[in-house]
């Protein structure tokens, strides 16, 4: 080596190294950056999940609370033709009509003699109710005698019936030959299975009660024009428009007033029963629950007897539910702001061999 002459040094693998090292910092940023996101994200599903959660379990107790509103009214106050409460209040009307509680909360109650039994089917309601629900005459004749031949006690096939061996014939469990315990049972039945569009047409208009008498003070406006479909439209609207002034006190009254041939029906019984159906409604819940319940005065437990509890579609709007959305928003707000408000409880109460007296 000359004097006074430097030697050079090569620093290409220096730079190689810095690059090696910038790359992989990147990368590690890059995925802390991923990590973080995903965390973030997931920390927001679980926080809304929690929140829908905590809107779901509100309210359930908002629909808790409407039920036990409604038990507690018809449990203390006189049931009538069409109604229940004391005279100085405004009563309760079991004709199914939505009453509306604070919360956009809604509660119906249904007198179940209002609805067509499944238990003791009167034929000639049933058959212009399948009917006018979409069923053929022969399909409404072959419903009414499975019904039957489901509930009653023997192995002897109705002419259009079905018992145990047409069911294990095709698979299916036979019929319970019982009284039906939920109108949810006729899904079960042969012919009934094959007609979805009638079935969920009818099950709204019938009950499991074991009587065949029926109240047209209390029944659905619809179930009355299926079941009279002679009768025209003028005439149903002037019965609708009495009813609600004053229930009528016997099929007489209300054949003398709107010219309708309630007289020619022998099960008709103007006036409520001790079984009701309450259907409630709460902003929250993606269903409507609904109870069907007998009155007992001398119930064991309390004055009334809950023995189904069902769900059924609502009108209330759910959050994550975008099929129609809007629409199912739009119903539920015009239903809320026409409800009747539920009646305000009377500052009287009453004390028994003492009539009505001051509320302390």
């Amino acid at each position: 080596m000359r004097a006074g002459v430097r030697p050079v040094m090569r620093c290409g693998g220096r730079r190689g190294e810095r690059g090696y090292v910038l790359l992989f910092v990147t990368v590690s940023l890059a995925v802390i950056a991923l990590v973080a996101a995903r965390f973030a994200l997931r920390i927001e599903a679980l926080r809304e999940q929690a929140a829908s959660l905590q809107g779901y379990a509100e309210a359930r107790v908002a629909a808790v609370s409407a039920r036990s509103m409604a038990l507690y009214w018809l449990s203390t106050r006189p049931i009538g033709l069409a109604s229940a409460g004391f005279l100085d209040e405004a009563p309760l009307v079991l004709d199914g009509r939505p009453y509306g509680l604070s919360g956009g909360v809604q509660v119906q109650v249904q007198d179940a003699r209002g609805l067509l039994s499944a238990n003791a089917p009167d034929h000639a309601a049933w058959t212009n109710a399948l009917r006018s629900a979409g069923a053929s005459p022969d399909d409404a004749a072959a419903m009414i005698d499975v019904l039957e031949d489901y509930t009653d006690i023997d192995n002897l096939r109705r002419l259009n019936g079905a018992e145990a061996a047409d069911y294990l014939a095709l698979g299916l469990q036979p019929p319970r030959n019982d009284w039906l315990l939920s109108v949810d049972e006729v899904e079960r039945m042969l012919v009934w299975r094959r007609l979805p569009d009638v079935r969920q047409r009818m099950k709204p208009w019938l009950s499991v009660r074991r009587d065949p008498l029926f109240n047209p003070n209390t029944a659905p406006l619809e179930l009355l024009q299926a079941i009279w479909p002679q009768v025209g439209a003028d005439q149903w609207t002037l019965f609708q428009t009495l009813r609600r002034q004053g229930p009528f006190a016997d099929a007489a009254a209300a054949t003398a007033a709107t010219g309708i041939p309630f007289t020619a029906a022998e099960n008709l019984l103007f006036h409520a029963s001790n079984a009701v159906r309450i259907t409630v409604r709460a902003p929250g819940l993606p269903q409507a629950l609904e109870y069907n319940v007998l009155l007992m005065p001398a119930g064991n437990y309390a004055p009334w007897w809950i023995h189904e509890i069902r769900f059924s579609q609502s009108l209330v709007p759910v959050a994550g539910q975008p099929e129609n959305g809007s629409e199912r928003i739009d119903a539920f707000a015009t239903a809320v702001s026409t409800a009747t408000p539920f009646p305000t409880p009377s500052r009287a109460v009453a004390v028994p061999g003492k009539g009505t007296q001051p509320a302390p």
